[in-house]
């Protein structure tokens, strides 16, 4: 988020830039949105054969290996098919 001054003094907060982008939810990008790609591409399959395989849409896979804004319910699920140890 960015800030800025009115010449007031009073201070503006800017769109939350999820928001902004048309995404809803109070959900973040995750920083290591490389792991599920990491993964997927260890066990050598697709993005269209890994969806199958942890149970989501296509789309939705994709979100998630982007790092997009995907539920926390969903990226852990996914981790799990793929063998994540947490």
């Amino acid at each position: 988020m960015t800030t800025g001054t009115l010449g007031t003094g009073m201070t503006l907060f800017a769109v939350n830039p999820a928001k902004q982008a048309g995404r809803r939810g109070p959900y973040v990008a995750y920083p290591d949105q490389s792991a599920i790609r990491r993964m997927r591409v260890k066990q050598g399959m697709t993005q269209p054969e890994c969806a199958k395989h942890c149970g989501v849409s296509l789309r939705t896979f994709q979100r998630a290996e982007a790092g997009d804004v995907v539920p926390m319910h969903v990226k852990r699920k996914i981790e799990r098919a793929l063998g994540a140890a947490w």
